[in-house]
């Protein structure tokens, strides 16, 4: 599942990540191809609209392209949701067509890249927060029988989890023990079960790709990828994101390859 932040800062970050699905695809259909994999991009705002549509009577003056007529779905406004439909400056602003009939894409899905372009589209809504996100994401109700995510977790399967904001992410309740409880307990308690990949500032690093800081503030998603026994951390700062998804394919496939499902 990817937790993607819109915040109004992340409107290059995007761009990059954006540049990077094709490989990240072409993995996924040459290494995982005997996998059923579900593919979830949650909602991180947990509402839906966009402000210049309030009140008008064919299109957006923004969002030429999106119809104001267009009414949500319940799911629409869960935060943690699969995303279906993303919203606002820089998103999909159309309905993602999705073969599973469900918030999620699954294994087979036609034209995947597109698809997958669609749902992880978020555009620059405002909305932070991508470890809270994660944690509601994932809850038991929300994957219940007619929950909005229903089916997405499976005990035979493998959780991965990717994690992308350009900031601390000082707005999710709890910290990093929280959050990373929040994926074990997703997973029956089998810490083995998730592989946990993070993306974000690296600021406070003084070897990092980020400009350097000194900050003392907790990075709370630096700490919640040490906390995980199988975990990869990017920075959001490098030029492209091709040889992250390279390391986290193959830490994919190396816990694919030893997970016993309980």
């Amino acid at each position: 599942m990817f937790a993607i932040s819109g915040a109004q800062t992340m409107l290059n970050q995007q761009g990059t990540l954006k540049a990077s699905f094709p490989g990240f695809i072409a993995t996924l259909e040459s290494e995982f191809a005997d996998f059923d994999y579900h593919i979830l991009s949650a909602n991180t705002a947990g509402f839906w609209g966009y402000a210049s549509c309030q009140g008008c009577q064919d299109t957006c003056a923004d969002l030429p392209e999106f119809p104001c007529g267009v009414p949500p779905e319940p799911c629409d406004l869960v935060r943690g949701a699969g995303m279906t439909y993303p919203i606002g400056k820089g998103a999909s602003n159309q309905r993602c067509e999705l073969a599973s009939g469900r918030r999620y894409i699954t294994a087979g899905q036609p034209k995947l890249e597109d698809a997958f372009t669609c749902i992880s589209s978020m555009g620059t809504n405002g909305a932070e927060g991508v470890a809270g996100a994660t944690v509601l994401a994932l809850a038991g109700d929300i994957n219940a029988p007619g929950g909005c995510n229903e089916g997405f977790l499976r005990e035979d399967a493998l959780l991965v989890v990717v994690a992308i904001q350009d900031t601390f992410d000082q707005e999710s309740p709890g910290d990093a023990e929280d959050w990373a409880a929040a994926l074990v307990d997703a997973k029956g308690g089998d810490a083995d079960a998730v592989v946990l990949l993070v993306i974000t500032t690296d600021v406070e690093d003084p070897n990092g790709l980020c400009d350097y800081t000194g900050t003392i503030t907790p990075h709370e998603l630096r700490i919640w990828t040490e906390l995980l026994p199988h975990s990869v951390f990017g920075s959001i700062c490098a030029n492209g994101y091709a040889d992250y998804f390279a390391a986290a394919a193959a830490k994919i496939k190396s816990q694919c390859d030893v997970f016993v499902p309980q």
